[in-house]
């Protein structure tokens, strides 16, 4: 009888599940359905982003065959002969490879660990600043290198950094010391690389971080004083986990961008000189896509290969920390 009346209990818990699915689903859509027509504005503003990235993005993507292709300008892409995975045994069996996949990991781990926190701090400390035109002067001055071209940058570098004329080897030789070829030394090519990257890049991350520290409540640090919090109190138990869901959001981005070194910055200091620790997959790329007998067929494989590796990185990253800190760059409820 006990037997019987458990089973009983299990079906109608089974079929109860089954019959409430369907309605949580349509309860689901008509709540997203209301969001939507609530903010129809600000959707149709969203349209024409959708359009771009449909036609630039998502189109485009027809081209990934061409991977396993050999490309035959008269015949198409489609039309164009297969050739299985040529062009990927290409890429993993060149000695430059490994060189080009060491120098794209080292250089993006070095971003992460020291270009990614920098805007974080930069947005509290100047979160400190009580002084409104001190504070805008400051964020005017860190923000203007973002729109400088790659190539108006490169150049100023090589400028400074000249052997024959450069400002830092002038005051070198001032000083009574030799003179350093800077950008033929594979010895300094990351550090500057990485100053270049924090002088650029650094100002224009806290816009995001500046506006996330807006919305906090000022209540909030009205309590915290009252209560004897200093200063540093403020940012270590308000400003910063307050932070902690934006910061969790870019990091899994910067996470999912790990195999993307930077194409512009690199390509705009290296040199064949050091080519050892300067040679990314992109440089490699593109010196492959280049000259009287292009490789878009390479182009592409690499290319694939890269975002499959970043696919994987930004999905694996959002599990990660969905667990270790319950935030995440998406969420379905």
């Amino acid at each position: 009888m006990a037997e019987k009346e458990n089973a009983g209990s299990l079906t109608r818990r089974a079929s109860t599940k089954i019959a409430s699915a369907p309605n949580r689903t349509g309860g689901r859509a008509k709540k997203i359905w209301g969001r939507m027509k609530r903010g129809w504005q600000i959707y149709l503003m969203l349209l024409p982003v959708m359009v771009f990235y449909i036609l630039f993005s998502y189109v485009p993507m027809n081209g990934i065959v061409l991977a396993w292709k050999e490309y035959l300008p008269k015949q198409g892409i489609w039309g164009s002969p297969g050739v299985g995975w040529k062009y990927f045994e290409q890429f993993f069996t060149r000695p430059s490879m490994f060189r080009a996949l060491k120098n794209t990991i080292v250089i993006s781990l070095l971003k992460l660990v020291f270009c990614f926190p920098a805007p974080i701090f930069l947005a509290i400390l100047l979160n400190e600043v009580h002084s409104q035109r001190y504070r805008k002067t400051l964020q005017w001055m860190v923000y203007l290198p973002y729109f400088i071209s790659w190539v108006v940058i490169g150049g100023i570098v090589k400028q400074l950094l000249a052997v024959d004329d450069g400002l830092f080897n002038n005051i070198l030789a001032g000083m009574g010391k030799d003179r350093v070829a800077f950008l033929q030394n594979s010895s300094y090519f990351y550090p500057i690389l990485i100053l270049t990257e924090l002088w650029k890049g650094m100002g224009w991350g806290t816009v995001i971080y500046i506006a996330a520290i807006s919305g906090i409540d000022p209540c909030l640090y009205e309590a915290a004083t009252i209560d004897g919090c200093k200063r540093f109190g403020h940012m270590r138990y308000i400003t910063f986990p307050s932070l902690l869901p934006i910061i969790t959001v870019m990091f899994i981005l910067q996470l999912g961008n790990i195999m993307n070194a930077g194409f512009d910055s690199v390509y705009n200091l290296y040199n064949k000189t050091i080519l050892d620790v300067s040679e990314i997959i992109d440089t490699l790329v593109y010196s492959k896509s280049q000259g009287k007998n292009p490789s878009y067929e390479f182009a592409t494989a690499v290319g694939l290969f890269k975002n499959v590796i970043n696919f994987v990185l930004l999905f694996g990253g959002n599990l990660l920390t969905k667990k270790i800190n319950g935030y995440s760059m998406y969420s379905l409820d």
